[in-house]
């Protein structure tokens, strides 16, 4: 079994964010702890719940959550409205099924239970901001047999114009796979060495290539991605330093740099 600790510091695309999985346990058990702002959307709530139920989907896009992998949630939140004794004025949220997707790996099936008291909404809008207790019950794909439990709790709420709620899941608790190994060791880059190009007279810029190459020792050969781009123009009488970084499917990321000087030649 690989350990160690994956970093710490959250990644932030397109509006999600995602909190590496902590992988300081042993034996298939791991801390979890997942990260995702979602935008609400109306959602059907189907047979499983009364007509006084209202329901918001709560989707989060695949972003990398370093050791784990690319992972996505889905669930669809319900908010029972009908007034009663012990909420004559707010609102209950029930408990739902969630996952939590891993891009190329499987999924982490979660039942979430029902929120605690009776909940308000706007100005207040505790409805968006509860507490919940979740219990994995399986999975699929590498995530097979999964358990564990734990806590979601919401942050960053807001309203939307269209009346849909906005907010950030942090789904924090213990993940317990059998037999689960945990990539936890970055690709290598090769092949990031200093370049030095001679310009033809006259010319104030010129096309560099370079062709970098990189390996996981789980998954093998992965791309590179590099800034400047290969096949970029350079300018005459500049260094350049170009980055580039390479991923593994378990969102594992190592960088590597190296300059480009364009010279003028004799």
């Amino acid at each position: 079994m690989r350990r160690g600790m994956a970093a710490q510091a959250a990644a932030l695309l397109g509006g999600l964010a995602l909190v590496p999985l902590s992988t300081g346990g042993s034996g298939g058990t791991y801390p979890l702890q997942v990260r995702v702002s979602w935008l609400g959307t109306s959602a059907p709530c189907g047979s499983t719940y009364r007509p006084t139920v209202m329901c918001y989907g709560h989707p989060g896009n695949a972003l990398p959550v370093p050791g784990l992998g690319y992972v996505s949630q889905s669930y669809v939140y319900p908010v029972e409205s009908e007034p009663g004794p012990a909420c004559p004025a707010g609102f209950h949220v029930l408990g739902y099924p969630a996952r939590l997707i891993v891009r190329d790996k499987g999924e982490i099936s979660l039942s979430v239970g029902p929120a605690e008291g009776c909940l308000q909404g706007p100005p207040s809008d505790t409805v968006l901001g509860p507490t919940q207790p979740f219990t994995i019950t399986g999975g699929t794909g590498v995530y097979a047999g999964a358990s564990g439990s734990g806590v979601v709790r919401r942050t960053a709420i807001s309203r939307q114009r269209n009346g849909h709620g906005a907010a950030t899941d942090i789904w924090e608790g213990t993940l317990v796979v059998p037999n689960l190994e945990l990539d936890l060791q970055p690709p290598s880059i090769a092949r990031a060495v200093a370049k030095v190009v001679r310009a033809p007279r006259k010319v104030k810029s010129v096309v560099v290539r370079y062709q970098l190459a990189a390996t996981d020792n789980v998954d093998g050969p992965v791309p590179v991605a590099c800034q400047p781009r290969s096949g970029s123009r350079f300018k005459v009488g500049r260094r350049t330093v170009v980055r580039c970084s390479a991923t593994d499917k378990s969102a594992n990321t190592t960088q590597a740099s190296f300059t480009v000087t364009v010279t003028r030649g004799r």
